[in-house]
């Protein structure tokens, strides 16, 4: 089980890399709500993503899906309570 000072941890690691449609403060709020996100690479293929040098094809399938509600949903910032209705397709 991970601890409250891993997570911690994390999520300064996250807070100093902000990536560009991300915050840590996503990644917070997805494990609050008991999703198995471990890491930046929830919804990033990179382990620290930065803003700087942030680049679409560094989204996993559920960060481009994401994305891609934010522009369905035509709102100006990803929410993590989406991330309850994201179900990858089965290969």
């Amino acid at each position: 089980m991970i601890t409250t000072r891993i997570v911690v941890s994390m999520l300064l690691v996250c807070a100093t890399v902000v990536p560009a449609a991300a915050t840590p403060q996503l990644f917070s709020e997805a494990k609050k709500a008991h999703l198995p996100a471990k890491n930046c690479q929830y919804c990033h293929t990179v382990t620290t993503p930065k803003k700087e040098t942030f680049k679409p094809e560094q989204l996993n399938d559920r960060g481009k899906w994401l994305v891609s509600e934010k522009e369905k949903q035509n709102a100006t910032t990803i929410k993590s309570s989406w991330l309850k209705n994201y179900h990858p397709a089965t290969k």
